[in-house]
């Protein structure tokens, strides 16, 4: 079957791949597409040590089971699914503590097992037994399933952040997970969500966001913006969906007092301090907490939501392209040119 493959740092392939083996504890899964990922893009340009090559990678995925092994409990043949790709050991001192997605002993899908950009995908006992299947109903599309995964870590994002209904809400960095988190918002009830993006052409794909104030961060006062459209006050949360040290130290200056400051993009492990005016943030009694991955029940939480018709993810798939044609989406993510990139590989 054709697959992408990851060799080494920064070597990508297109090849062929020996079909997944069905076995009496595991599923086999026809893919249907399977969006690319910043860490996808991070393979393709500086590797990540926690790949282990050769490795088929992709993990925002959606397809039906073809197999299921006889130890197999609860799914059938034909039934649409997604994933929570990160695979939690279940037995250390985070897994008791409920944080899956901070296990030390993770397996996740694309680094360890392989992942989804191929015809077909083995999931291995551990992602069934750890919950980590999740059934896709027919209301939501093939496509809003396959961002599922990546709304599962906003979703853990503004759970950590508080969101509520009525709250105003600012998004540094329209990136296709900053347009996953106005979605997210609006659908959490915020009253007032905005969005800050300095480059086109992301600007004119957000500003097909509906009921989202988009800023152009060149051109207009953001801070000004965000007084007048929260009267004054600043926004309830901060989310910092762009990974500069600019955005991140920028971030405390327009919540609120008694506001909330989400650090969800990571700065490069090379360069991670930021400098950050405590006294804004003692005198403004500013919570800043951070987000990493998703659990299991997140991936639910975002499934729910797109079948209540409350996630709109057509403006945020922009483009849709052939699995042979994987360095093409790299390059548009990596040229801000997108959103959310699409893979679909070859079907019988």
């Amino acid at each position: 079957m054709k697959a992408v493959v990851y060799h080494a740092p920064g070597d990508i392939r297109v090849e062929d791949r020996p079909e997944p083996t069905p076995t009496e504890d595991n599923l086999i899964v026809e893919i249907h597409c399977c969006a690319i990922c910043g860490t996808d893009l991070k393979l393709a340009t500086v590797g990540n040590p926690r790949c282990h090559p050769p490795r088929i990678i992709g993990h925002e995925l959606v397809g039906h089971i073809s197999h299921v092994g006889s130890q197999v409990q609860g799914f059938a043949v034909g039934e649409r699914i997604t994933l929570a790709t990160t695979l939690a050991c279940g037995d250390c001192q985070h897994c008791d503590l409920g944080l899956g997605n901070m296990c030390p002993n993770a397996k996740p899908i694309s680094y360890d097992f392989d992942g989804g950009f191929s015809e077909r995908l083995a999931i291995p006992s551990m992602a069934v037994a750890g919950g980590n299947v999740i059934k896709v109903p027919d209301s939501v599309s093939d496509e809003a399933a396959a961002l599922s995964e990546p709304l599962s870590c906003v979703i853990n994002a503004l759970e950590l952040a508080g969101v509520k209904a009525g709250d105003g809400v600012l998004i540094i960095g329209g990136g296709p997970l900053g347009a996953l988190h106005a979605e997210a918002t609006k659908a959490l009830g915020a009253k007032e969500v905005m969005i800050v993006q300095r480059s086109e052409p992301r600007l004119s794909l957000l500003r097909e966001l509906d009921g989202v104030r988009v800023i152009d961060g060149l051109r207009e006062d953001v801070m000004s913006v965000v007084r007048e459209r929260t009267g004054g006050l600043g926004a309830d949360v901060v989310s910092v969906c762009a990974p500069t040290r600019e955005a991140q130290e920028d971030s405390i200056h327009f919540a609120r007092k008694g506001g909330t400051v989400s650090l969800f993009a990571s700065l490069p492990k090379d360069a991670p301090d930021i400098t950050l005016n405590s006294r804004v943030v003692h005198y403004g009694e500013l919570r800043i907490v951070g987000a990493s991955d998703s659990r299991p029940e997140h991936v639910v939480r975002a499934v729910q939501l797109m079948a209540e018709g409350k996630i709109d993810t057509a403006p945020i798939i922009t483009h849709r392209i052939p699995l042979e044609d994987i360095h093409e989406g790299l390059d548009l993510m990596k040229n801000k040119q997108s959103l959310k990139v699409l893979v679909y590989p070859p079907r019988r």
